[in-house]
């Protein structure tokens, strides 16, 4: 007895519920975490306060290095005494290190401008990685320059 050759419409909607359920379990897994580094640490800044910026911001000698300290005090007046107006996250690219990975928020300034805002996860939560005062963008003490590239 030969099968019917066509699909059922409950197997299509079957088939995209459980697309559907799988991509906001990623999304909400996945993606989001990073995003909601960003912005947290973008609302502390917009108030200024110094012990959300503490417990949101980690200090990195350089990305590549792996190595991140939790920020001294200096570190975070030094973040608040810049004017902060707050830009556009574009996109998200994720590289793995040796240890850990980095999650590259691209990151558009209200001028035009294109830097990455990077989060990794250190201590049991996402955190907004600034690196070292000399190695920071020209701009702003939390962003590192980035290439933009397609």
């Amino acid at each position: 007895m030969p099968m019917p050759k066509r699909i059922s419409i409950l197997f299509f909607i079957g088939f995209f519920a459980v697309g559907s359920t799988s991509l906001g379990y990623y999304y909400y897994f996945v993606y989001e975490p990073p995003l909601k580094a960003a912005e947290r640490f973008m609302e502390d800044m917009e108030s200024k306060d110094i012990e959300a910026l503490q417990k949101d911001v980690v200090v990195s000698v350089g990305l590549d290095s792996g190595s991140l300290r939790p920020p001294y005090a200096t570190d975070t007046l030094a973040l608040i005494s810049e004017q902060f107006e707050r830009g556009r996250i574009l996109d998200q690219r994720t590289r793995e290190g040796r240890s850990r990975d980095y999650y590259y928020l691209v990151y558009r300034e209200p001028d035009g401008g294109v830097y990455a805002l990077v989060v990794t996860y250190f201590n049991g939560r996402h955190r907004v990685v600034i690196p070292e005062a000399h190695l920071s963008s020209k701009k702003h003490r939390y962003l590192w320059d980035y290439t933009w590239t397609n």
